[in-house]
């Protein structure tokens, strides 16, 4: 049961690294038309139990068993007059024998969905969602396995076949040129860079072509080949390359090297990769001589908590990140357990979408004085979900704890305020100097502060 804190709508997150990710879309999943049934089969009455109790037993927000069996009868019988039906769904009594009535409420959904000719797994999530709506919290939800899948995507993207790039337009060429080459993949073997030309894939030109046309060019069977043409800065004639393609996990972490001896890392989400790229990113700007660090946690709406403690332990170093308070008083501080291992000056970017776990790495590194916050309020999410996938592929988050910054600051609904408040200009294209304000004041002051370090 994975720890994460993580705001929806996930459409949103779609679409905040539609951007980036634009090579790496996602394939959806399509689902298949359902065949009514009236039986409650085993594993959806597993759900329904299950849910049940993990819900009663572990929100942060206490209910008793009670009010969420009178939640679950709302919603049936919601749920059969949105299709046309009139069912006497019985109450469900809470005696104390919580077995008694979930068997109790396992037959009310079956005749419900008989009495509505409606498919019987249908009506238990819809029983479900009502439990978890019942707590009046927007992150406790029920999802479908259709949902649940989509859900894990926007977090942990599916392997792909391609070469490893992102691409975008080039306004000034018209042609197709690489805006990121992921470490470790064949692109990067091939040494392709950021910035170069694309100019032809198979022997098709890109100039003019859209980004979608040219994705599917360089797309194929994980084994087979492609030849391109690239031009680079450093020599004008383009070259031809024939690059074997493979499966290629799509990223969660983009970074480059800014002028100055600036590292620039943009978080997109705190997925499972997460820490790996991130460590990669951190290693190969090190390599390249970074004097100063960005990490923009911009547009971030969260994700796991064990990758935002990863992720701050690079920074902070033998010190709290955060304090997780549960159920029934419980309390727990959790340290960086190591040493830092980057002592580089350093500026955290964050707007109103950098919430949850980048708002638990924003506000450890601004606590532990690591780093200064540059741009507006962060969203302000200081509560955590437990995500448990059910029997049948559904899954319910509930919201099971509240946490507090390392200095026990409150952020939920509060945000938190930057060092340096830098509004977000017009038409922003995060990660690029000169149509990024936010990000020309973080280099601006890294300047300062890298001019004002002993020589």
């Amino acid at each position: 049961m994975p720890i994460l804190i993580n705001v929806m709508p996930m459409r949103f997150r779609r679409l905040l690294c539609a951007a980036y990710i634009v090579l790496f879309a996602l394939v959806s999943l399509a689902a298949h038309p359902a065949v009514a049934q009236t039986e409650l089969s085993a594993k959806a009455a597993q759900d329904v139990d299950e849910s049940f109790h993990l819900l009663e037993q572990t929100a942060y927000r206490q209910l008793s068993a009670q009010q969420i069996f009178d939640a679950a009868r709302a919603g049936l019988l919601d749920y059969a007059r949105k299709h046309g039906a009139n069912a006497d769904v019985p109450v469900v009594r809470d005696d104390g024998d919580d077995a008694r009535a979930l068997s109790d409420l396992d037959e009310a959904i079956e005749a419900t969905a008989t009495a509505a000719h409606g498919d019987v797994t249908e009506y238990a999530y819809a029983t479900i969602a009502s439990m978890a709506g019942a707590f009046d919290d927007r992150y406790t939800e029920f999802m479908t396995p259709e949902e649940y899948r989509a859900f894990n995507d926007a977090l942990d993207p599916q392997r792909i076949s391609g070469i490893g790039v992102l691409v975008e337009q080039d306004p000034v060429s018209s042609y197709i040129r690489f805006a990121y080459v992921l470490p470790n993949t064949p692109a990067d073997r091939a040494g392709l860079h950021i910035g170069d030309l694309l100019v032809s894939v198979g022997g098709t030109s890109t100039k003019g072509m859209s980004v979608d046309g040219v994705r599917s060019l360089l797309r194929g069977k994980a084994g087979t080949p492609v030849t391109i043409d690239v031009a680079s800065s450093a020599a004008a004639t383009p070259r031809s390359i024939t690059i074997t393609r493979s499966e290629v996990q799509p990223p969660t972490v983009v970074f480059k090297m800014l002028p100055g001896g600036i590292g620039y890392v943009w978080v997109i989400a705190f997925g499972r990769a997460t820490p790996d790229e991130f460590n990669v990113a951190l290693q190969r700007l090190h390599e390249q001589g970074a004097r100063a660090l960005v990490l923009d946690l911009r547009n971030d709406t969260g994700g796991y908590v064990n990758s935002a403690l990863d992720i701050s332990s690079h920074f902070v170093g033998d010190q709290a990140i955060l304090t997780v308070e549960e159920r029934g008083d419980r309390s727990t501080t959790y340290h960086s357990d190591n040493q830092a291992q980057s002592a580089l000056p350093m500026t955290v970017l964050v707007n109103g979408y950098t919430a949850s776990a980048s708002e638990i790495t924003a506000g450890a590194l601004q606590d532990d004085g690591v780093a200064t916050l540059i741009g507006t309020k962060t969203f302000g999410k200081g509560v955590m979900q437990t995500l448990t996938e059910l029997p049948d592929g559904a899954a319910i988050k509930i919201t099971t704890a509240h946490y507090l910054t390392p200095r026990h600051r409150d952020i939920n609904l509060r945000g938190i305020a930057p060092d340096l408040s830098v509004d977000e200009n017009r038409d922003a294209r995060f990660g690029e100097l000169d149509r990024d304000a936010q990000l020309r004041a973080a280099v601006a002051y890294l300047q300062r502060k890298i001019a004002s370090l002993p020589r």
